[in-house]
């Protein structure tokens, strides 16, 4: 694991280490440490430990249990599916914001993340092409110029993250990940806001499903026959 920088704030670099720590794996779900083993392994002492990992619990990553540790939390089904919820509540209206007003500066940048995102594909390179994916639609929301949309949005992926595997490559691959935001990258363009909107929540459905679906196989308490229908009342 990374060691600690002596420069910025110590509890702040402990949250982004640990964060990381645990998006990779690096700390098992359901597994219980202790602040002094995660110092250690930092290189800091308990208190920017602790101090990170309060902030990790209050975006759902971690519960601390007094006297005993700091516990890593896994996504259960119906935290993935709030988490899907949640963007759709955010991202779908964010979206047609960014179609009818993304000034020129913002399009480049949309083009140029997409443009990345075209050539990690090809290479059919599952973890480029997942970090391009993720950074396409970080350019798309930093559009709308709404800041803390953004953190609520980066925090809901963080419970997708926290399943494991992503859709690429067992549920699809690279280029058919990169396909399914074509029509949203070409509404954009278009500033066609009403397109835009339907494709975004389309998108994002179909990556519920695909992964809710792929998920499940491996994960007995992870069954939903209705779970399509856990997103039909958003944004009829």
């Amino acid at each position: 694991m990374k060691k600690l920088k002596k420069i910025e704030s110590l509890s702040d670099q402990a949250f982004d280490l640990l964060r990381e720590a645990i998006l990779n794996g690096v700390l098992e779900p359901g597994k219980l440490y202790s602040a002094t083993e995660i110092g250690e392994w930092i290189g800091a002492s308990r208190t920017p430990v602790r101090e990170a990992a309060q902030q990790l619990a209050a975006i759902g990553l971690v519960r601390v249990e007094r006297n005993k540790g700091i516990r890593i939390l896994p996504t259960s089904l119906q935290e993935l599916i709030e988490s899907f919820q949640i963007r759709l509540m955010l991202e779908v209206p964010l979206i047609r914001k960014v179609a009818l007003n993304r000034s020129e500066e913002d399009l480049q940048t949309i083009i140029e993340a997409y443009n990345n995102f075209a050539a990690a594909a090809q290479k059919d390179d599952a973890a480029e092409t997942l970090k391009a994916d993720k950074e396409y639609h970080s350019a798309l929301l930093q559009a709308a110029h709404i800041e803390r949309a953004l953190v609520i949005i980066e925090n809901t992926r963080n419970a997708v993250l926290l399943t494991g595997p992503s859709t690429i490559p067992y549920s699809r691959t690279c280029m058919e990940a990169f396909q399914d935001h074509q029509p949203i990258h070409e509404a954009i363009l278009n500033q066609d806001a009403d397109l835009a909107e339907s494709e975004m929540k389309r998108h994002i459905i179909n990556t519920a499903n695909m992964l809710i679906t792929q998920e499940a196989k491996k994960r007995d308490d992870w069954i939903d026959p209705n779970l399509l229908s856990q997103f039909s009342w958003i944004h009829k």
